[in-house]
């Protein structure tokens, strides 16, 4: 069984095979369910905290570990044995993962999931080597190889022979119904223990391949994604008060926005409003102020 061509990415973060973009694990071919199971089993030997609550999970800690180069991950847990996963690769945040009974959320969606969530459920972070990290990503963003292949026809000798030969780094998964068991690989050689059986006899077989460069900092991502927002943001909130400005002062309104430009450069959308609004009702009249909100939430 020939698996192809393997690359992982290394301890720069810059790998040497070309980049993937698309890859999805097994996100497409597991269930929601099924994966937050696989993860409950990932090695527990070295923990940084175990069961602690949740909201305890805070940009300052997420920092802290930046900081401090944490290799591991965090693992979330909520009633109705939901799960919630995020993956540290020297500091770095590879990937955050959020089981919900319709489907997986991952990357930045569910970095913000696990924020506002955890407030209800436990938190508990473990330690790692470096060289772990690519293996258990190919979960969630790996290239998929094998997929839900019939356990009993595949010759586990042979396969394992393939994955040293190839080096291969990834994760080998078989799924059996609701439940399943996860085999690690890294440069071909098995992590965190675990021998393989010497058959399978039933369930389907998943091979996924680690991520050929290490994925983009989601933390990085998130502030990216905020400050595009706020700008968005930003500007609803001055073209609102643009046309208030048309509607009260007429000829004077560019003069007046302009004015108005200089004095209030927050870049705080909501702080922004506020102060708009105030001057509205207090230098034009309460019914500009009413027009300014109509104009920011047309459903109002």
């Amino acid at each position: 069984m020939q698996i192809g061509d393997v690359y992982i990415f290394a301890g720069s973060g810059i790998g040497t095979g070309g980049a993937v973009s698309e890859n999805r694990g097994l996100l497409e071919h597991i269930s929601p369910a099924l994966m937050g199971y696989l993860l409950s089993f990932l090695p527990q030997h070295d923990p940084l905290a175990e069961s602690v609550p949740g909201g305890l999970l805070t940009s300052e800690l997420v920092e802290r570990l930046r900081g401090d180069n944490f290799c591991g991950y965090a693992l979330a847990r909520f009633s109705g044995e939901e799960r919630g996963w995020l993956a540290f690769y020297r500091g770095r945040l590879l990937e955050a993962w959020r089981q919900t009974t319709y489907g997986h959320l991952c990357g930045t969606v569910a970095y913000r999931a696990l924020q506002r969530e955890l407030g209800q459920g436990t938190l508990s972070l473990y330690r790692l080597q470096p060289d772990d990290l690519p293996a258990l990503v190919a979960l969630t963003q790996g290239l998929s190889r094998i997929t839900a292949m019939a356990a009993n026809s595949v010759v586990v000798s042979d396969l394992v022979d393939s994955l040293v030969q190839e080096q291969f780094t990834g994760a080998l998964v078989l799924e059996d119904g609701l439940v399943g068991r996860a085999w690690f690989f890294a440069r071909g050689k098995r992590l965190f223990g675990g021998e393989l059986p010497t058959e399978f006899r039933e369930g389907h077989l998943h091979l996924v391949q680690a991520p050929s460069k290490a994925p983009p900092d989601l933390l990085e991502q998130a502030r990216q994604e905020d400050q595009e927002q706020r700008a968005i943001r930003l500007s609803v909130v001055w073209n609102a008060a643009q046309e208030v400005l048309k509607e009260y002062m007429g000829r004077g309104a560019p003069s007046a926005l302009e004015r108005l430009r200089s004095i209030h450069t927050t870049d705080d959308p909501a702080s922004l409003e506020k102060a708009l609004r105030r001057w509205m009702s207090e230098s034009l009249e309460p019914n500009a102020a009413t027009l300014f909100d109509r104009l920011l939430r047309p459903t109002l």
